[in-house]
């Protein structure tokens, strides 16, 4: 007799955790899986945000690695920083965080099932059924559910099967150290965000430094993909830029390597993706939430769960397909700010020359208030910023014609 469910979230992400969260607390009786026995095992996600996603998803103190005030941009020449005696945002402990989603979902009597691989899928007349690998010991384990969620992020694994036409997709890689350095290092970086961009730090993409607990660093370095086939180049170059990072620029007394980290980002352009086929819905990364420009990716992915739960709890309770209106709800939310991010950000880390990045950073140093920054960098809030671009250039067009010096 096959185990069955009213869902099966196939990933326990911020997406996959969310959505599995948010529907047992509705009384559905939910299977959340995770591939890995450990949600440290797959920890790779920088995590930093602004102060606003605590609030909006109840998230506890008990998964937050830092607070920061500053926020830092260094690029090949110049540093460009903005400064607070109040804290701006945090970085979270990603594992911590899933295990959180994970432990809520058991709370409100949902079911979690570690350590277990998504195999394929099989759409029946009043279900599907799914098939997973145990890690440990490799046999086949299969539920049965209403509905499948893929949470499985770019890999997209439930949606599509291995010969299944998917839309064109960019590709970007990033790799992250989790560093421990001496305390008088640490107190140097602990209430800084730091991001790099110019060649000199980055290379197609950006570098960064985050905070977290007493003596613990992230360094990482993200780099977009020109050609697919350019992947295994693309790991050597974020490895060598995050090592440069690290030697160069915080120049640790000592420092022990924790952890190492990476992965591959598959993203959609002008989001095409597919948000429901065969009674799989996705969310997170499998409809391209992280974003183009500032690579924020949690806060996105856990909305996406938010606006699926509502369309998922409908479904459950009349048995009406309504999943066309999410795809457009979330498109009609989200596209516009995504194709300005895309247009940007092939500006930004490709096109532009170092001398480029920096005129556009010191422009928004100088005209930019630091709130009016964090609203662009990750919520992508462009309007105010847009306004004084386009003050700044009839200022500049006026002097111009009347002959004065702006």
């Amino acid at each position: 007799m096959i185990e069955t469910f009213d869902v099966i979230v196939v990933g326990g992400g911020p997406a996959g955790g969310q959505t599995a969260r948010n529907l047992s607390k509705l009384g559905h009786k939910v299977l959340l899986t995770e591939r890995y026995e450990s949600f440290a095992d797959n920890n790779f996600s920088s995590a930093g945000m602004t102060l606003v996603p605590l609030d909006e998803f109840k998230i506890p103190q008990s998964v937050i690695g830092s607070y920061w005030k500053n926020l830092k941009i260094q690029c090949t020449k110049d540093e460009y920083a903005w400064t607070s005696d109040q804290n701006k945002g945090v970085v979270l402990d990603f594992g911590k965080l899933r295990q959180f989603l994970a432990d809520e979902v058991k709370v409100n009597g949902g079911k979690v099932l570690m350590g277990h691989r998504y195999v394929k899928k099989k759409v029946i007349q009043d279900g599907i059924i799914i098939d997973f690998v145990n890690s440990a010991n490799q046999k086949t384990v299969q539920y049965k559910a209403k509905l499948v969620v893929d949470a499985t992020g770019p890999v997209r694994k439930v949606m599509y099967n291995n010969k299944d036409d998917q839309p064109q997709m960019v590709l970007g890689s990033g790799l992250e150290y989790l560093i421990k350095v001496d305390q008088e290092t640490y107190n140097k970086y602990k209430d800084n965000l730091i991001f790099f961009l110019g060649h000199k730090w980055a290379l197609q993409g950006y570098s960064w430094i985050f905070p977290m607990e007493n003596k613990i660093l992230k360094v990482g370095a993200g780099k977009v993909h020109i050609k697919a086939k350019d992947q295994d180049k693309t790991n050597k170059t974020t490895k060598k830029l995050t090592e440069k990072v690290i030697d160069e620029y915080i120049k640790p007394i000592d420092y022990e390597i924790l952890d190492v980290h990476g992965g591959t980002l598959k993203y959609s352009p002008s989001i095409k993706d597919t948000f429901y086929k065969d009674r799989v819905v996705a969310v997170g990364d499998a409809i391209s939430t992280v974003n183009p420009l500032g690579g924020e990716g949690i806060r996105y992915a856990m909305q996406s769960a938010n606006l699926a739960c509502e369309y998922i709890d409908s479904f459950l309770k009349t048995n009406q397909n309504t999943f066309d209106k999410y795809r457009k709800a979330w498109r009609k939310k989200n596209l516009l700010k995504w194709q300005i991010c895309e247009l940007s950000s092939k500006r930004v880390y490709i096109k532009y020359t170092d001398e480029q990045i920096e005129n556009r950073m010191k422009f928004y140093h100088d005209n930019a208030s630091y709130d009016e920054f964090l609203n662009m960098l990750f919520h992508f809030k462009f309007r105010k910023i847009g306004l004084r671009i386009i003050q700044v250039f009839k200022t500049k067009l006026s002097y111009k014609l009347s002959g004065k010096t702006f």
